[in-house]
């Protein structure tokens, strides 16, 4: 599963492990860094040499299965299949940008000592909610345009969000980055060792030979999200009652919305609790506050649109109350 160590991304570390192996007279570091790193694709694509490990492979697929997925769904949902389609692209090619935005901000050191980490599309580099919200961006500004019901958009494309999230964390896992602290429960995983945990592990307690278990942090958002986008499917019916282009029309008492504003909420929910069991990357600048200030906004924003959204359909079924009972009057 490991292969071939980048050692541009773990310098520092890797010197100490380098001195800790001298002092205990270990002679295969050369032979651990060579064969015990993720695996790497490589390729020629248009005269280009590609390297690809298992992040950037499963982010790749993750792309891909969310763009087919959400495609298929909104032409059931009866959504124009042609504009559906090129916002996808727009979407796609937005989120990859914003994650890597995202990633320079909060890494900001790391990427000021190298400026060329900005345009790679290696091992690490992109932060999910990044991501997301500059595809947000350009969903809302599309649906605008093309006079699209941005809500009722967004419940059909969520529940595949939460699928390419599970399919990323299968990379991460594989590549070992995004891993936990150290734990003593029975499914606390070892990675190999010069491993992303173990190199963590090296510099805190200088032990080369050793790896400790860590928390599955990638599985635990693979679960999650697997289970958020069943209970979105689930909320969810494939044919609306007709209705405009963006489908104005209702085929339940659920307003629009509701699914997609109820999966960033618990989703978020669960990102909050697992940031504590993660440890943060190198480089990381941010202040230690940002993450869970920042989940527990988008926390809030989305309770507050699902309070609203549910309050303006009241009114809505209130009124239509009213006015049929006025005709039969």
């Amino acid at each position: 599963m490991y292969a071939e160590l980048k050692v541009s991304h773990h310098d520092a570390r890797l010197r100490r492990a380098r001195n800790v192996a001298a002092e205990t007279a270990c002679t295969h570091v050369e032979i651990y860094i060579k064969h015990m790193y993720p695996f790497k694709l490589q390729f020629v694509l248009l005269g280009i040499n590609v390297e690809m490990g298992p992040y950037a492979l499963f982010f790749l697929v993750a792309i891909v299965v969310a763009v087919v997925g959400c495609f298929l769904f909104a032409r059931a949902r009866e959504f124009n299949g042609k504009i559906i389609l090129m916002m996808l692209i727009i979407m796609a090619v937005s989120a990859i940008i914003g994650a890597r935005v995202l990633n320079a901000l909060v890494n900001f050191s790391s990427y000021a000592a190298d400026s060329g980490k900005l345009f790679e599309f290696g091992a690490t580099g992109f932060s999910l909610y990044g991501g997301i919200m500059m595809a947000v961006v350009s969903a809302v500004i599309f649906c605008r345009i093309y006079k699209l019901d941005i809500f009722k958009l967004g419940d059909t494309f969520v529940p595949f969000l939460g699928i390419s999230i599970a399919i990323m964390r299968v990379g991460c896992f594989l590549q070992g980055c995004c891993f936990g602290v150290e734990t003593d429960l029975p499914w606390g995983v070892k990675f190999p060792l010069l491993s992303p945990a173990h190199l963590h592990q090296i510099g805190i307690y200088g032990n080369f030979m050793e790896v400790y278990a860590v928390h599955p942090t990638q599985l635990y958002e693979l679960f999650a999200a697997v289970i958020l986008s069943a209970a979105a499917f689930m909320f969810l019916e494939k044919k609306p009652a007709k209705g405009p282009q963006g489908g104005a029309g209702r085929a339940s008492g659920r307003a629009n919305g509701l699914v997609l504003f109820g999966f960033i909420a618990a989703f978020s929910l669960f990102r909050l609790f697992n940031s504590f069991l993660r440890v943060s990357p190198d480089g990381f600048s941010a202040p230690p506050w940002f993450y869970p200030v920042f989940y527990l906004a988008i926390i809030a924003a989305s309770g507050a649109f699902m309070l609203k959204l549910a309050h303006a359909r009241i009114q809505t079924k209130t009124g239509d109350n009213h006015v049929r009972g006025e005709e039969r009057g």
